[in-house]
């Protein structure tokens, strides 16, 4: 009977010792070199206020903090190692708490070693990375993660899987590796492994790197980017977060400074409360420091008073921080037209559309203060600026002022897509001109994939030309309105076409429109009327009726 006693009270026990896995604790696995170790010295605000809902794990023991190898504790700085500082995963578990519901806990498992190369987290080659005991990162290897940096990971991460579920792996390391195009296959099977090992899926775990220090920001490694960006092609589950705007610490060309830290840590979170399709603010229960709410807190938005772009277009825009700093927050915008027939599709322009008024563009910020401004917009396939023309043969000038494209002797320019135009939405393509032209100019629509071939029009001494977008023929084929590759002029002749409008319209009436009833400017004193009889104070830019004649204004 005794022995029975004995033995149910040890069960008891031991089942007492096995926390049960808790779906709403979150885990999120770190590594990397310095910036992931994290270099800045913490501040007062980063040392106050942290929610006990993030936590960290200690993957090495600590004096001070005293902190014990495989414990969890709340994520008070430094969380990495005891020499590290302020890093990228800081504010990312703030973020995130702060984002996602009160039951959702957030811990972070951080290996991270100053000055490794990437090969120190390879299973199968990191013993090539502590030949020389005197190396710094061999010193780190060695001293806090038992010589095997990888193997301490998986091992906390095993541990962390006792109680938690994990969700992503963040990475921040490339100075050590910089511009080496092999990086991104060797992060690749560094990911896999990772995978492998605890017994993983890409596309519930997905991978989140991070951007070296600017070159704008006194970066050395800033070239490392363009390998980083490749990431997404080499890993598909792979996310890049961008270094834009976050400043260096002023002292070396590798480190980014405290603020920056912040700002990183916050647009990793973003991306991974974007995958889990949360919104990126604040949750509504949620009390935030005033610490942290002066930090995410917009204080204005920035645009540009006027703005022409291509439908499609996402519209950018920087918002100011109560904190003082800017970042780019385009792609984050809701769109109110107060004026006009612009179209937008939540956060962009229509990609089907041309239209011009006036909108206003709002940011709600991670407070869920939101800042908005007022902008002109013009959404039009063809915009008449000097930007969005492409020189496709010969030497091309444009005179926005004049609106006047000149061109050298067989010299092609237009607009060229980047995706294929759609403009099935439209019957007609408008072109009107200021002057008759005398360059023998062609017009012609292409495509997609080409600006040698394609429907062509001339447009000998006309100064309005209609084109019925149906009826797009060149060479027994068709150009079919809805994914056109491009829209461009080529001129026999060197000269100049002075450009009063192009644009696109459904109105019938423009179908009978000859050029011998047009003139290029209107009589100021008469009333003006649109196409439809509608009589206009102002017109915008396009075909009107005057004195019982069309004209283009």
């Amino acid at each position: 009977m005794r022995y029975l006693v004995v033995t149910a009270f040890l069960l008891i026990t031991n089942m007492g010792l096995h926390a049960e896995v808790d779906p709403n604790f979150y885990v999120y696995l770190c590594f990397g070199q310095s910036n992931m170790e994290g270099n800045a010295a913490p501040e007062s605000v980063d040392k106050t206020n942290i929610d006990k809902r993030f936590q960290m794990l200690a993957t090495t023991n600590f004096d001070s903090p005293s902190r014990k190898l495989g414990e969890w504790y709340k994520a008070i700085p430094p969380i990495v190692s005891p020499i590290a500082g302020l890093g990228m995963a800081d504010y990312f578990g703030r973020t995130m708490v702060a984002a996602l519901p009160a039951k959702v806990r957030v811990g972070v498992v951080d290996v991270a070693i100053g000055g490794c190369a990437i090969q120190m987290f390879d299973k199968d080659k990191y013993q090539t990375q502590l030949t020389d005991p005197t190396n710094w990162s061999a010193y780190l290897a060695n001293t806090y993660y038992g010589g095997n940096p990888y193997q301490r990971l998986i091992d906390m991460a095993r541990k962390a899987q006792e109680t938690g579920v994990i969700k992503g792996i963040l990475l921040h390391q490339g100075c050590s590796n910089n511009c080496d195009p092999n990086w991104p296959t060797m992060v690749k099977k560094i990911y896999q492994d990772m995978l492998t090992d605890l017994g993983l899926a890409a596309d519930s775990v997905p991978l989140f790197v991070g951007e070296t220090l600017r070159q704008e920001n006194g970066g050395a490694c800033w070239g490392h980017n363009a390998i980083i960006a490749k990431m997404p092609q080499v890993v598909p589950t792979s996310h890049v977060i961008s270094s834009e705007g976050c400043e260096g610490n002023g002292t070396d060309p590798w480190h980014f400074c405290a603020m920056g830290y912040r700002i990183m840590g916050k647009r990793y979170a973003f991306e991974a409360l974007r995958l889990m399709g949360r919104e990126l603010r604040a949750d509504p229960d949620y009390q935030m420091a005033s610490t942290l709410k002066r930090f995410f807190s917009a204080k204005t938005l920035n645009l540009a008073d006027s703005i022409v772009a291509q439908p499609g277009a996402i519209i950018p825009a920087t918002a100011t921080f109560q904190d003082g700093h800017t970042e780019d927050v385009t792609g984050w915008l809701s769109f109110a037209v107060q004026e006009g027939d612009v179209v937008f599709d939540e956060d962009c322009l229509s990609q089907r559309y041309e239209g011009a008024g006036i909108v206003e563009a709002i940011y709600t910020d991670f407070a869920r203060s939101s800042k908005s401004a007022t902008v002109h917009m013009r959404s039009r396939f063809m915009p008449l600026t000097a930007g969005s023309l492409t020189q496709i043969s010969g030497t091309m000038t444009y005179d926005e002022v004049d609106q006047a494209l000149t061109l050298t002797t067989n010299g092609q320019a237009g607009w060229v897509f980047d995706t294929p135009a759609d403009m099935s939405e439209y019957r007609y393509l408008v072109v009107a001109l200021k002057e008759p032209q005398t360059c023998n100019a062609k017009i012609k629509v292409h495509p997609k994939s080409t600006t040698s071939s394609g429907y062509t029009r001339s447009i000998d001494t006309d100064t309005l030309v209609v084109i019925d977008l149906t009826d797009l023929q060149y060479s027994n084929k068709k150009v079919s309105p809805d994914a056109i590759g491009a829209v461009t002029f080529k001129f026999s002749h060197k000269g100049t076409l002075r450009i009063a409008d192009i644009y696109l319209s459904n109105d019938e009436l423009l179908s009978g429109v000859s050029a011998t009833e047009t003139t290029s400017n209107a009589v100021a004193d008469k009333y003006t009327y649109n196409l439809q009889g509608q009589r206009l104070a102002a017109p915008r830019p396009g075909i009107y009726i005057q004195n019982g004649k069309k004209y283009i204004k």
